[in-house]
């Protein structure tokens, strides 16, 4: 039998439950009543012989170096997301569970975790993040054969009972105001972003060699121009589902492509920055002034408003161009 009986100087019994295979114990531990240190044998060979079994002692390492080793293992992963990962590590689990050992973390801790960041009064989405980021590490030490179970899976995320905001599309008159109360040159970046529908990080990865003619006037969307950290150092990346896309350009974007890409070389950016290189979205509303103009138009001045416009005016077929804007006139903003 595994269970020997012993007693304390103090006179207080107590039960040392040992598990061996192979010859020698692999797992210990001392119980105060003889019927629990039965029960902890008897699962403890049951999970040896189904193949279930885990060393305890591997669960008694901190979160931090399992956590280590899982942002190590993200090097495949896009630039973005794993930036997303460290920073919801750094912020928020790691005060909180860092030098817990990866074992003792349960579901209600957990829970209560969850809750404690949205009572600071952060957003549910980042709270939600941050819980995403903790599934992750604890699905990588159960993958590591250091937990037998992702006690982060079974806690709900976060719900605020906010409102999604509904995005707003503009008419040409109100997207040519728009343009209008912007200054200088790079006013020309708003019916791009309007009219193609583009993110910022997809207009400003284009370079001038993206300009297609086959069948009609369009961008071949490639890459992406992101901020490391949010606002960073920019750095070039593949788009969000790896796959390259192609755009119609209408009518009035075909002048402003020509223009900007008018003497430049090939691999050139489009839109390039004054001082060279790509353009960053926090110097052009700068330098085009974009808080005042949206002001002036009334017209919200966090994220961009899509504008509504004809199918056929592209010059694409109409059956490929309804494809792209799921078959209606106004197109959706993107985020």
């Amino acid at each position: 039998m595994g269970v020997q009986r012993y007693i304390l100087p103090s006179g207080a019994v107590r039960y040392r439950a040992r598990v061996q295979s192979h010859g020698r114990y692999v797992a210990t531990r001392v119980f105060e009543r003889k019927a629990d240190a039965l029960a902890w044998e008897q699962d403890q060979r049951r999970r040896l012989r189904l193949g279930e079994w885990i060393d305890p002692r591997r669960g008694e390492v901190p979160l931090a170096v399992v956590a280590a080793d899982w942002l190590n293992s993200r090097n495949s992963v896009k630039r973005r997301a794993r930036e997303s990962d460290e920073a919801a590590w750094r912020n928020y689990i790691q005060p909180r569970f860092g030098n817990w050992p990866v074992a003792s973390i349960t579901a209600a801790e957990v829970s209560s975790w969850v809750g404690s960041l949205v009572a600071r009064g952060l957003a549910p989405s980042t709270a939600t993040r941050a819980l995403a980021t903790l599934r992750s590490v604890l699905a990588f030490a159960v993958a590591d054969c250091r937990v037998q179970h992702n006690v982060a899976a079974v806690v709900r995320k976060p719900t605020g009972g906010r409102v999604r905001r509904e995005g707003q599309a503009l008419t040409i008159e109100a997207l040519r105001a728009l343009t209008e109360a912007c200054k200088g040159r790079y006013r020309d970046v708003v019916p791009m972003l309007a009219l193609a529908g583009l993110r910022w990080g997809e207009l400003a990865g284009l370079r001038v060699d993206d300009r297609v003619s086959v069948p009609r006037p369009g961008l071949r969307l490639r890459r992406t121009v992101l901020a490391s950290g949010g606002g960073g150092a920019l750095y070039v990346d593949t788009l969000k589902n790896h796959r390259a896309r192609t755009v119609p350009l209408v009518l009035e974007l075909v002048p402003i492509v020509d223009r900007w890409g008018a003497g430049k070389p090939p691999d050139a950016w489009l839109f390039d920055a004054p001082e060279g290189g790509p353009l960053r979205e926090s110097n052009w509303k700068r330098s085009v002034g974009w808080r005042e103009a949206t002001s002036a138009v009334a017209c919200p001045a966090s994220g961009f408003m899509i504008c509504v416009i004809q199918p056929r005016r592209c010059g694409w077929p109409l059956v490929r161009t309804r494809r792209w804007f799921n078959g209606c006139s106004g197109m959706q903003p993107r985020r």
